[in-house]
Formats: C-alpha cells, structure tokens, sequence
C-alpha cells in the first residue's frame, strides 16, 4: 500500500480542548465505520488549530481495538492512513500547488481512475493549469481518489492553513468533502476565522475560542516545567487572553529569576514573532490613514473614536479612515469605543510600530486626555512621550500619580511615580519617588515589582530617613514572606533608626514588629515594640494612629493575661474604627473584636477591610483581611461563606506572593476539615502548615493547625491523643505556638482533660479562660465556660452548669457550632446520669445542627448516644448535598466536570491525589457513572 506523509513530530500537549478532541475523534470513528464526515475548526492566530489537527493525526495513526467482537476475539486494526497538505502565502497564487502536496505521496493511485479524471488530475498537479471543461471531472477524480483510499484503509485527510491555499486546489478538496458519503474518509480543515466569509463553505464549522483561565496556567506549566511563581502565572495568564501560542511565548521570553518572580516582569510583555508575523498581512494592507489611527488605538484601549481623530492631528483624518480595518473585522465600533476583536492585536500593531511613532502616539494622545479627570492616563502617555530627565515632568507626573491613586488604586499609582522617578533628575527625589512607587506596588500585590522598585531606590537613599523607609518596606514585605521572629526584630531596629527623623513612620514600624511577633506567638517581642510605642503617643493625634496606640495596649496587656485590663483599650480600638477608612487599621480593630469574642463585630469589620482594600486596589490586603473574616464565619457556622472567603484568600496569597499568610489561610482550612470530621484532608493540610510554619516561624498558623487535629482527634473518640497534643501547645515557645490560641483551645482541652481524668489540669486551664469571658462581657465565651464548669461539676450540679450555658447561647444568638457542642455534652451527661427523656431533646438539636454544617464525627457521636437512649435511626443520606454526594464530594465533582485533573483538584482543595481518586470512585459509584465525561455531562 502507498504510504502517506510521514508522522509528524508528536506536539505541545493540547490543553482545554477536550470537546474540540472529542468531535474529531468522533470523526475518524465515523469515517472507521464507514461514515464519511468533513469539519471547518476555525480560529485566530496561535488559538491551536494546528497543535488539534496534530492531535487527529496521532489518533488516526493509533492502532484501534475492534469492539465489535467478544473481548476473547478482539483484535488489533491497524491505524488509518493520513494525507495533510498545508497552505502558504508564497504559494497561494500557484494553481494546484496545495493539492499536488497532498496527493504526491499516492500519485501512483491516480492511475486507478477512470482515464479522463486521471489525465486532468495528472495535468493540473504537474502543469498546474486545466482546462475549464475538465474542472469537474478533476474534483470528481479527487473525490474517487480519497475514496479508493480509504476503502483499502481509513483516511484522514488534514489541510492546515485553508485561508492559504491556492484556491483551484481548495475548491477541489472542498468539491470531495461535500460528497462525501458512505465512504471511510473524513477531511478535516483548518482556517483563519478573520474573514466574514468561509474558508470552506458547505460543510460544519467549529471555531476555536480562547482557553479558560485553568487551561491556560496549564500550557504555562508545559512550556516552563522548571515552575512559575504563582503572581507571574497570574500576569502571563491575563496578558495571553485565552491564547496558547502568546502564553508559550511569553514564558519563553522571560529568565528563569523573572519566572520566579525574583526578577520583576517587563513593563511590556513582548508578542511572539510568529504572532506578529500573522497579524502583518492583514495590517500591511489598510490605507496609512487607518493604521495611523489604529496605532493611536493601540496605545490607549480607553480613547474613543472620535478622540483619536483628534489626536491625529490631521485634518483630513475622519472617523470613517476606521472604516477599512471595520470591514477586515480588526475592530468593531463599539459606542464611542473602538475595540479590537482581538486583544492581541492590539499589541502587535503597537509592538510592530518603531519607537519613535510611538512616543509621538503617545504626545498626541496626552493632548486630548484631561489630567484633573484621567490622571493616570495622561501620566502614562506623557511619560512615553518622554525623551530624557525632565524635572517639571516629573514633578506633574508625581502629582497625577496622587490623584490618580485615589481615582484607579496603588497599582496605577505605582506605575505613574515610576515613570515620575525615570524622569527625576535629582537622586535624592527619585529615591522618594521610587519608595513610595515601591509601597503602593506592594500593596497593589506586586512584591516582585515593589522589591526591584527598593533596589532602584538604595543607591540613592543616602538619608537615615529614607534608608529606613526602604527597610519599613522590605520589612512589610517579610512580614508576608520571611520568617516571622527575623522580620520582627529588623523591624523594631528600623524603628530605632527612624524615631529620630519621622515618629509616625516609627509607629507604623513598631507596629508592623508588633505584627510580625504576634504571627511568631512571640510575647517577648510583642512586649518590647509595645514598650517602646507607647511613650510615642499624642493627644492630638489623628483617629488613625490613636487606634493602632489603643490597639498595641489592648493586645500586650492581653498577651501577659490582663485580660480586664485589656478590654478597655481593645473596645477604644473598635469604637475608632467607626472614624477611620484604611484597611491595616480596620484589621487591627477586627483582632481587638477577636479579642473581645465578639463574632458579629469581628465579620463587620473584617468586611469593611475587605471592601475598602478592593475599592483602594490594595490587593496585598486584601487575603490579610479575609483571614480574620473566616475566623468570625467559621465560629457563627456560617461554613460556605467562610470555605468560600478562605479559599479566595488563599488564591490571593498566592498570586500576591504572600507565602505567610497563605500558610495561615491552609491552617484555618484544616480547622474547617476538623468541623467536618475529614481527617485525611485535616492531617495533609496541617503536616503543609506545620513544614511552612516551623521553617518561617509561624506560631499561630502552627497553633490553629494544633487546634483542628486536637478538635479531630476529640471527634473521633481520641481523648489521650487531644489532650498530649494541646498539653505540648501550651508549653511551646515563640515559633511553634500562641498564647491566644492557648487561650481560646482551653475548652477543648478542659473536654479531654475530663475525659482522661485529668481534672486538675482541666481547672488551671479553664481559670484564665473563665478570667477572659468575663472581662470581655462575650456571651458565647461565658456559655463556653460554663459548658465547662458543667464536665467539671458533679452530676447533682452539671445540669444547672449546663442550662446556664444554653440560656447564654440563645442570648448570643450568633455561635451555632458552641451552642450544638453544648447540647451535645449536656445530652451525652443526662443520658450517663440516667436521664433519657431530656436527654433526646438536646441530642436532637445538636444533630440538627451539626447535619446542617456538615459535620460528620460529631453527627456520628449525636446519633449514637440517641441510639443508646433507644432513639430511632435517624434517616440515611442527612448529610447529603445535590445527587447524593457528600459536601466535599460535590466540590470535587464540580472540578472535575469543569475540566481539572485529580492533581489540580489536590491543589485546589489541600487534600491528595490519592484522596480525590478515592472519592472519584464513589463519586463515580453513587451517579452510576463511569467516567470524567459523564459527569461533565450531568454537571453541565
């Protein structure tokens, strides 16, 4: 038999394109079974068109496994047999070129035909001329070659670049591919989707749209194996737009120091040649005025039509000059706006311009934009305008980026005062330029970029002030990222050597040292920055720093077990929250509400936090703030909010590179695994804090890691294993536990102290806590306390302990989980003491509650001690969300119906790969499925 094209060699992994797959297999099966088919997949440039026509090829070639017999006879087919011919620009005037492409390696079939078909298609491939009356019995020729083709083997006939292709050859091969009928050939193209009419008119299309967000970090991962730093992931995924060639070119184009976000990005991500090429034809065609404008375009997506007339220049110029590039679908007027359907384009029409029409591109545009109205936009085109120093620039450039940081947020203010520091010519003033550009970079979530912009600025800090501004700044950025206990101590130095020059900045370093030692659980440390803020304090100071002085006072006098000392000052902190609207402070009173055990208040301000750091653009704070929102959700049982904020703020920490406080974000999640008795995700999630924590210094993710398995361990009937693990928490110093979290898990640990009989050390913990409930004036805490004092009591006494506690939960209103742990504990002590009927009804309620939030030991726990009291099994599948599956089940389901592979589910949920496949094949089982596909269906 004839052999066809060689194999190409195998491709990039497709990504995202499993649908695209799944039709072109369904094709060649067609065509296996005697079914002819024809496919148009259309799509822009490097969308991949050529990487899924790759893809048919492999499946074609690969051996099939005959189905139709019993599993004992099946045998092996061979695979089909490929032709492809390609289209090119240099040939697509040569008549017959693509088709003598295709057909040379089976010329030696054309003899086969009826001798007039033969003669014309033997006259066409070697002359490429035909006469006109032969033109039908050319195609028809064609289309019995492909057939006779493929009844001795299947074919796939693959065109890549149909736009290309010369158009004798074309409308021959699309003549076959209509006709084709009960024949063993299916002809699949492949063309720009760039023109309003058909490459291949009269056969099914399918174009290409851009790949998700996931599909694309996954073509990212192929084309870096060596890994991406999560923020840099983020900033290629955007600027790709959906497009796999324009992501595997960036990643190309960038060092290994930029993918890891050590080395910042380029201001300006460069478009692949190959890219650029393919936009050229279309752009090298429109009459100069329109690409002039078009040009003018590019350099401001935000200018409308009639703007960029004006900024032409040309009195000539109209809004029609637009009209060619409308008619080549390059842009579409949209209202006042001229968008282009294809971002990319944009860029390759502002990369391919040379430098100097673009700085006068961006001289034009600056004259048409108002500075008081658009800072940000006329800073950024008159900087690009620029041509060297120019201190009155700069200056006007410094002032837009003021306002324009107050209108657009810190990442646009960043960029504006870079661009006022490259025009500075005063060294002293570029280095307070660039500092300042760096803070609002680190706040706008770009650590990368803030840390470069510190660089910039070092050789020209020369003052103590500004060299201790730069190290506030590194240090806020450690704060994130490095270890905690270091990052406290550079910081309080940095304070030492700012006092003397700027006392506000002082403060915010003590404070941040504060911070920092609080994440450590080190109280020495918190002690001594509180020590030395304290005499800093005015009376006439703004609401701002009179919170952070009554906030550093609340939490040390807290931190050293003066917790009636505390509560003034901490209530202070909360009560000027109502005065202030910046994010670090609404924080600050959102842990004086934690310390105060105020839930509602904590979720108040918490949201406020988080609302005014997303209006400020202040990304960087914005996981800060949901960490102590997820802590209020959690103890309310509001669980899907709290999963929900706790995941988003684990993504954020992530693509902001703030390792820390993603690691705090897992520990509260093993505390949510706990909640819902998930032990193998509790435990994987907690051995991931524990190895960040221990190596960052991190006590309180470590302790609230401590608290979940602590609290898992007592749900699954482990006393001993509870109280050895929260005895060690007590003892443990600075960088592996905290004095509030031994505070706050004393109830849990009061419970295994009861159980395992360790009552005296179940007093000395609940005494501090019962000391802390009071002073705060915290409902549930007291509820809590007495819940406790009712384990510790005798059975004449435990029962008005107990009611006591109920009675203050229902006055608080606002904490589920305590209150069902309660009714749980006083229900599990009536049924000891031989009091059934009472006992049913606080059993009842708590498994009510703990079947709502999902918490499956404690519903476990609930039902037997019913059972034991003689209560009925309560219904199977309680616990049960959409098609039966469980919570967690559903979650996975839904990844996994979207597209995401076991391994990305891991990631995305903190639990393992052998985790997710285990759940799959129940997954699989309750549905009555069996396989990926199948659930995608069911899920769509």
């Amino acid at each position: 038999m004839p052999t066809a094209n060689p194999p190409p060699t195998p491709g990039t992994r497709l990504r995202g394109r499993e649908s695209e797959q799944r039709m072109l297999t369904d094709a060649l099966d067609g065509a296996r079974a005697g079914q002819g088919a024809a496919l148009l997949v259309c799509g822009g440039p490097g969308i991949g068109k050529t990487a899924l026509l790759d893809h048919a090829c492999d499946v074609a070639r690969t051996p099939q496994v005959n189905r139709s017999r019993a599993p004992q006879d099946a045998v092996v087919l061979k695979g089909a047999m490929v032709l492809s011919s390609a289209g090119t620009e240099s040939e697509s005037a040569m008549a017959f070129a693509g088709l003598q492409r295709l057909l040379r390696p089976v010329a030696d079939r054309i003899g086969e035909l009826p001798a007039h078909q033969a003669a014309a298609i033997e006259q066409a491939l070697e002359t490429g001329r035909v006469a006109e009356s032969d033109r039908f019995p050319l195609s028809i020729g064609v289309l019995r070659t492909l057939c006779l083709l493929g009844h001795s083997a299947p074919l796939l006939v693959c065109v890549d670049d149909a736009h290309l292709m010369d158009s004798a050859s074309l409308d021959a091969l699309a003549f076959a591919a209509r006709r084709l009928g009960t024949d063993p050939v299916a002809v699949v193209f492949a063309a720009r989707d760039d023109s309003p009419k058909s490459a291949v008119p009269g056969i099914p299309s399918e174009t290409l749209s851009p790949l998700c967000d996931s599909a694309l970090s996954e073509v990212l991962g192929d084309a870096a194996p060596g890994g991406i730093a999560a923020g840099v992931r983020a900033e290629l995924v955007r600027a790709s737009h959906g497009n796999p060639l324009a992501a595997r070119g960036y990643a190309a184009a960038l060092s290994r120091d930029q993918l890891s976000g050590t080395r910042p990005l380029p201001r300006t991500l460069p478009l692949p040649a190959q890219l650029r090429g393919a936009y050229a034809p279309r752009l090298d065609g429109l009459p100069e005025p329109t690409r002039h404008l078009l040009l003018l375009a590019s350099a401001d997506p935000d200018c409308g039509a009639d703007d960029l007339v004006r900024a032409a220049g040309r009195p000539e110029t109209t809004v029609g000059d637009l009209e060619p590039a409308e008619n080549t679908g390059l842009v579409r007027i949209d209202g006042a706006q001229v968008v282009f359907t294809d971002p990319l384009l944009r860029a390759a029409v502002y990369q391919a311009a040379p430098v100097v029409r673009r700085r006068a591109a961006h001289a034009r545009l600056a004259r048409v934009v108002d500075p008081k109205r658009e800072p940000s936009r006329y800073a950024r085109h008159r900087a690009a305008a620029a041509e060297g120093p120019d201190s009155e620039l700069a200056a006007e450039l410094a002032a837009a980026a003021d306002t324009a940081k107050e209108l657009n947020g810190h990442s646009v203010a960043s960029a504006a005062l870079e661009q006022a520091a490259e025009l500075t010519p005063i060294p002293r003033l570029r280095a307070c330029r660039l500092s300042t550009a760096a803070q609002d970079a680190w706040l706008s979530g770009m650590p990368e970029r803030a840390s470069e912009l510190l660089e910039r600025a070092a050789p020209d800090a020369v003052s103590p002030r500004q060299a201790g501004v730069l190290e506030l700044i590194r240090g806020q950025i450690r704060l994130r990222g490095g270890n905690a206990i270091d990052t406290a101590d550079a910081l309080l130095s940095t304070a030492e050597q700012l006092l003397p020059h700027d006392r506000e900045l002082a403060v915010r370093s003590l404070m941040r040292a504060a911070d920092a030692a609080s994440f450590a659980g080190d109280p020495v440390r918190h002690a001594a920055a509180a020590r030395r803020l304290a005499p800093l304090a005015r009376d006439n100071d703004p609401p701002a720093m009179r919170l952070a002085f009554a906030y550093m006072e609340g939490c040390a006098r807290s931190f050293a077990g003066d917790y009636a000392g505390a509560a003034e000052p901490l209530r202070r902190t909360t009560d000027l929250a109502e005065e202030v609207d910046t994010p670090a402070e609404l924080i600050w009173a959102s842990i004086a509400g934690l310390r105060l055990g105020d839930a509602p208040l904590v979720h108040a301000l918490a949201t406020r936090a988080v609302a005014v750091a997303r209006r400020r653009g202040a990304l960087a704070v914005v996981p800060q703030a949901l960490e102590f929102l997820v802590y209020s959700e959690f103890w309310s049982g509001r669980f899907p909010s709290g999963i929900g904020n706790c995941m988003t703020g684990l993504r954020l920490a992530r693509e902001t590179d703030q390792p820390n406080c993603a690691t705090h974000h897992l520990a509260a999640l093993s505390l949510l695994a706990a909640i819902q008795g998930d032990s193998e995700t509790c435990h994987e999630r907690a051995r991931a804090v524990a190895e960040r924590s221990c190596e960052k210094s991190l006590g309180l993710p470590i302790a609230l890691s401590s608290w979940a398995l602590a609290l898992l361990e007592l749900a699954q009937g482990d006393a001993h294993s509870a109280f050895s693990r929260l005895r060690v928490l007590n003892h443990a110093g600075a960088g592996y536990g905290h004095p509030t979290m031994r505070l706050l898990t004393a109830p849990v640990f009061v419970e295994a102290c009861v159980r395992t009989g360790e009552h005296g050390r179940a007093e000395v913990a609940l005494v501090p806590f019962e000391s802390w409930a009071e002073s705060t004036g915290s409902l549930s805490s007291q509820a809590v306390a007495a819940r406790c004092r009712g384990l510790l009591a005798a059975p004449d006494e435990a029962a008005d302990r107990f009611e006591e506690a109920l009675r203050l939960h229902r006055a608080c209103g606002d904490d589920d989980v305590e209150r069902a742990r309660t009714a749980l504990l006083y229900g599990t002590t009536l049924r000891r003491n031989r009091f059934p009927g009472r006992a049913r009804e606080h059993l009842r309620e708590a498994l009510e509650t703990f079947e709502w939030i999902g918490a499956r030991l404690w519903v476990e726990q609930a039902r037997g001690e019913l059972r034991a009291i003689g209560d009925p099994e309560p219904a199977a599948g309680s616990e049960q969300v959409e098609h039966g599956l469980t919570t967690q089940q559903h979650q996975i389901a839904l990844l996994v119906s979207e597209g995401a592979t076991n391994r990305e589910v891991a990631a995305h949920m903190f639990i393992s790969p052998r985790t997710v496949e285990h759940h799959l094949r129940g997954i699989f089982r309750k549905l009555n499925i069996r396989s990926r596909v199948d659930l995608a269906r069911m899920f769509r």
